[in-house]
């Protein structure tokens, strides 16, 4: 897979040669991503460049090998034509290069920003490949042939330095990018290194801040256990009451820059609940409940594990008698004395990691605590769980205009709209996300992409949304299965009306297409009509309206994990307004994903919310004359989206 020098007698170099011309030829140049000097510079441990062709399968050692805490820079550059000559398509790294940290790692897709500190479980040899088809989890093909008739090559040039050398080795890459402006895979890496380094260097001054603080605590502390009344030293308390607060943001700060410093972790718990005891007494109260801080997770932070593990501190002057954690008013973990942490014998401070389990959407979680008096101390903060959006893929289609047939005015902007959703409120990666709008919706395109390529990348357990603004038509077929001697096509661009079965896509074949996708999580969308009638997204090629029965969609929706939502029943029209430059369904359908959908307030837009938005809306804005239907079943709630 990668390029090697050597010296040989005359003859095999001769056909060395010969064999490198043809890859030239075959493949292009494979020149460095990024013009190095000719003296390397002292905090780069190791340079190397590699190439990954595209006719080989697996993945190939690069003779690059990392350690625990060395930040390792990756930087890609070319193409690769898939499936060459046979209607493929033309990819760059962040597509298909796939790269992993030792013999056993599992595979990681190349992603810009390419810059990746080593933990202990990551260090051993760098290995590098490409995704044609299924693979393992260590990036190993299932089908070696599917690469042989692959053209091109990436190009992966390997930067490692130590953390300590972060700084300078930040400034190289901004320096080689503006001496080199023209390559997108330095600017690409250059502008979030600039960044990182800007917060690396504020982290560290935060940690000077908090040391300080640290000892103005102390200092603090003297103080109040003294109960001197000079005035002198009352100003100064005011004073180092001041620095507290500067002190509180400054943690916070450096929480936000690096939640999860395990390394700092039990000091920023105590020094937090320090703080926020002083901050009571500050107010000079008669009787304090318990002093409770949340170490991590922070309040209003979104995760995508079901599980999650509350770190922190309660701390009591008089003692604490019990403890414990709801989630959703429900308790969680519960202690009294016996079960509790004894930090000293008269259970003044604990210290608590207990790990608790999320619902879907918004989560309320209270930490309590009840002092020996009785006094109580509640500490509470709002968690949003939504499922991994790593394993969606979409298909996002819309056709204003027909080569053959009348065009239509906001189906590309019902696709932009569903697809800038997908990828920006529901952060699908764009390169898992297929946009097809106009010229590019062509019968072949549209078979290509839901029939081979998104069949290769969705698996069993993944998640597929199909989504479809655009014509239907009708066509007189008596062997057609749903019992209106009918068949309905999905019309691509250049569907030719004189010949259907052979320009335009099939429900059939829709039917099959969806069954040969694996995924048992299927989403289709379909803002289309088949009525024939005017005025809406559907072509009357039959002479007159047909009486079409929706059978078909039963047939699409057969099959475990199939789900349809279409914007009306099979005898009515599916409209687009004016004044809200979408079709009517795809509008209403939008404004339940964006929030309006949310029945239950949980931050969450399931299939079946959604459906039941759309089912109110649809029909009050077009009169009654529309209603949408939803055909399928899927077992459990199915998330379509989060509301920002």
């Amino acid at each position: 897979m990668f390029t090697k020098s050597s010296s040989t007698p005359f003859t095999p170099f001769f056909l060395l040669v010969l064999f490198l011309l043809f890859l030239f030829l075959l493949n292009g140049c494979a020149a460095p991503v990024i013009k190095m000097p000719r003296s390397t510079p002292d905090f780069i441990k190791e340079y190397k460049s590699v190439v990954v062709y595209g006719q080989k399968s697996g993945m190939h050692d690069s003779g690059v090998r990392v350690r625990e805490g060395d930040f390792v820079a990756l930087l890609a550059k070319g193409e690769i034509d898939y499936w060459t000559g046979r209607g493929g398509y033309v990819f760059g790294p962040e597509r298909s290069l796939l790269y992993r940290f030792g013999e056993k790692g599992f595979y990681k897709k190349y992603r810009y920003p390419n810059y990746i500190r080593i933990s202990q479980e990551e260090k051993g040899n760098i290995f590098f490949g490409h995704q044609d088809g299924e693979i393992d989890p260590y990036g190993e093909a299932k089908n070696p042939n599917y690469y042989l008739d692959n053209r091109g090559h990436f190009v992966v040039d390997i930067i490692v330095w130590e953390e300590k050398n972060f700084v300078q080795a930040a400034n190289f890459i901004e320096e080689a990018s503006m001496n080199d402006p023209t390559n997108e895979a330095l600017r690409k890496i250059a502008v979030p290194l600039e960044r990182h380094k800007k917060h690396f260097l504020a982290e560290q001054k935060k940690k000077q801040e908090i040391e300080e603080t640290k000892n103005a605590l102390l200092a603090l502390k003297e103080k109040e256990i003294s109960q001197t009344k000079d005035l002198q030293k009352e100003k100064q308390v005011a004073e180092l009451n001041e620095r507290l607060q500067k002190a509180l943001q400054a943690l916070k700060d450096l929480e936000d820059l690096k939640k999860k410093m395990d390394e700092q972790k039990e000091k920023e718990k105590e020094l937090l609940a320090r703080m926020e005891r002083l901050e009571i007494e500050k107010g000079k109260q008669a009787k304090i409940p318990p002093v409770i801080a949340i170490a991590f997770p922070q309040d209003g932070l979104s995760v995508d594990s079901e599980y999650l593990t509350i770190t922190g501190a309660v701390e009591d002057e008089e003692g604490i008698a019990k403890f414990e954690i709801l989630v959703n008013d429900q308790v969680a973990t519960q202690k009294d004395q016996r079960g509790l942490q004894i930090v000293a014998k008269d259970l003044r401070k604990i210290d608590f990691a207990e790990k608790i389990r999320l619902r879907a959407g918004k989560n309320e979680i209270a930490v309590v605590a009840h002092d020996i008096k009785g006094l109580m101390g509640k500490k509470s903060i709002s968690i949003q769980y939504a499922k991994k959006k790593e394993n969606v893929w979409a298909v996002v289609v819309g056709i204003n205009k027909y080569k053959n047939f009348p065009s239509l005015k906001y189906s590309v902007n019902d696709a932009r709209e569903f697809y800038r959703y997908l990828t920006e409120v529901n952060q699908i990666p764009k390169d898992q996300v297929w946009l097809l709008l106009d010229e590019e919706a062509t019968l072949d395109k549209l078979r290509s992409t839901l029939g081979t390529h998104l069949r290769r990348q969705a698996g069993k357990d993944d998640m597929v949304i199909i989504y479809l603004a655009g014509h239907g038509a009708t066509e007189r077929d008596s062997s057609s299965p749903d019992g209106d001697g009918l068949e309905k096509y999905i019309l691509p661009h250049n569907a030719d009306p004189k010949d259907l079965y052979s320009s335009a896509l099939p429900m059939s074949e829709v039917a099959r297409i969806f069954q040969r996708i694996s995924s048992e999580r299927l989403v289709f969308v379909s803002d289309t009509c088949y009525s024939g009638a005017s005025g809406g997204r559907t072509v009357p090629l039959l002479g007159s309206r047909a009486n079409v029965s929706g059978a078909f969609l039963e047939r699409i929706s057969h099959g475990k994990g199939r789900v349809i939502i279409t914007a009306s029943d099979a005898n009515e029209v599916s409209v687009e307004k004016d004044e809200l430059k979408h079709g009517v369904f795809t509008y209403y359908l939008l404004e339940a994903l964006r929030g309006k959908g949310d029945a239950d307030g949980d931050g969450v837009i399931t299939v079946d919310e959604v459906y039941r938005y759309v089912s109110t809306k649809v029909p009050q804005a077009t009169g009654q004359e529309q209603h949408p239907v939803k055909k399928g079943e899927m077992k459990g709630e199915i998330i379509l989206g989060v509301v920002k």
